[in-house]
């Protein structure tokens, strides 16, 4: 099997940013069921902010209606994010790749002048390889146009308020306009897994699925490789198709079903290329087995019965959208529960999560401009997601 690299240990160490003082919001790393969290950099923070009200700064990743980002303006429909961007010059082997956790509601974004990307959905991730307009080593420009129109009733909103009005205005929050969750680079392999989907329902093995690209997809050789829930180390190598396509099945030697009363998570580490060579690439997936079908009016988990309980989780928090002012970003569990009802919209990774695990994989150090968090700032440990809407394995 070919041995990989901790990727923190091919950079150099990262300058000290305690003497700035910054303190960067959300510093950990977004996407913990997707873990790229070995060669990444924040950029949330203060970012230069131009609307109808003139020029200003902002505060991402919270939407501008809120205080947190500093604007605190509602039914302002356009606007424009701007800030420098230092791409780590050891990242001169790998693909450098842009990414957003969310923007409502349409994003155009620009490096140095040039369009390198849009996207319009207020509530999905999306990212671009901009590995040719911001090389390592380099400084660009990174600008993003943002259009929130007043008017949601044609577009997917939750529960945010429209005008005109919508149905249930009665009973709608303030909306979440522009950068409302984490903006981070990402150093991957020359080719890598732009995605990757895992499946459990069989209960005994796991089903992947998942897409190369980048410099030489076609027939590239994928290691899959149980880290974490299994004590044998289950593994398997995977050749790409000519469309970069890869497709294959797991077995698990002992397996162990997923369930509220028992959470447990397998994480798959997904190895392309050389595992030894910085031009690899390496992406750790949570996933875990369960099966979920209905039979009449009954709900089956892994063949069994399911009975409720849930929570309605409103999802709204009027500082700053994303979670509650005291760092607590999840319904707290006064008695147990099976299911939670989010309401306004789609969460963030991290908030959907219902529980966080420690874990043996720690987290490559945030960077903010260049520069490492400092220490009080950052989250060590990896999060598991073990919520039901994660267990599947899929973004």
């Amino acid at each position: 099997m070919t041995d990989t690299l901790d990727r923190a240990e091919l950079a150099p160490a990262a300058p000290d940013a305690s003497a700035t003082g910054v303190a960067v919001p959300k510093p950990e790393y977004p996407r913990p069921d997707r873990d790229r969290s070995d060669r990444w950099m924040t950029l949330n923070g203060p970012w230069r902010f131009s609307s109808i009200d003139g020029d200003a700064e902002i505060t991402v990743p919270f939407a501008w209606e809120t205080a947190a980002s500093g604007i605190a303006r509602t039914w302002l429909e356009q606007a424009t994010y701007r800030r420098d961007v230092s791409v780590p010059v050891e990242w001169a082997d790998a693909r450098v790749v842009l990414c957003f956790g969310a923007v409502h509601h349409r994003a155009v974004v620009s490096i140095g002048g040039v369009v390198v990307g849009e996207h319009v959905g207020g509530t999905t991730s999306f990212e671009f390889d901009v590995t040719d307009a911001a090389p390592a080593g380099s400084t660009v420009e990174l600008r993003v146009e943002v259009e929130a129109p007043a008017d949601k009733r044609a577009i997917p909103h939750g529960k945010q308020r429209s005008i005109p009005r919508d149905d249930y205005d009665g009973v709608s929050f303030t909306p979440s306009s522009g950068i409302w969750q984490s903006v981070w680079l990402e150093a991957r392999g020359r080719t890598y897994l732009e995605s990757v989907a895992l499946r459990g329902d069989s209960l005994s093995s796991i089903a992947i699925t998942g897409r190369l690209v980048g410099d030489s997809p076609a027939g590239a050789r994928v290691v899959a490789r149980v880290v974490e829930g299994s004590d044998t180390g289950e593994s398997i190598e995977l050749v790409a198709e000519a469309d970069g396509s890869v497709r294959g099945e797991l077995p698990l030697r002992h397996p162990r079903l997923w369930s509220p009363a028992d959470p447990h998570l397998y994480a798959v580490e997904f190895t392309t290329g050389d595992g030894a060579s910085a031009a690899a690439d390496r992406v750790v997936v949570t996933t875990g087995l369960r099966s979920i079908e209905t039979r009449g009016e009954h709900v089956l988990l892994n063949g069994e019965r399911m009975y409720f309980r849930g929570v309605l989780d409103q999802g709204y928090w009027p500082d700053n959208r994303t979670h509650r002012a005291d760092g607590c970003r999840a319904p707290r569990r006064s008695r147990p529960r099976t299911g939670s009802r989010l309401h306004a919209r789609a969460q963030a990774p991290q908030v959907r999560g219902a529980a966080l695990a420690p874990s043996g994989r720690p987290h490559g150090p945030a960077r903010v401009g260049g520069a490492a968090v400092p220490e009080p700032f950052q989250r060590r440990g990896s999060r598991r997601v073990r919520s039901a809407a994660r267990a599947d394995g899929r973004a």
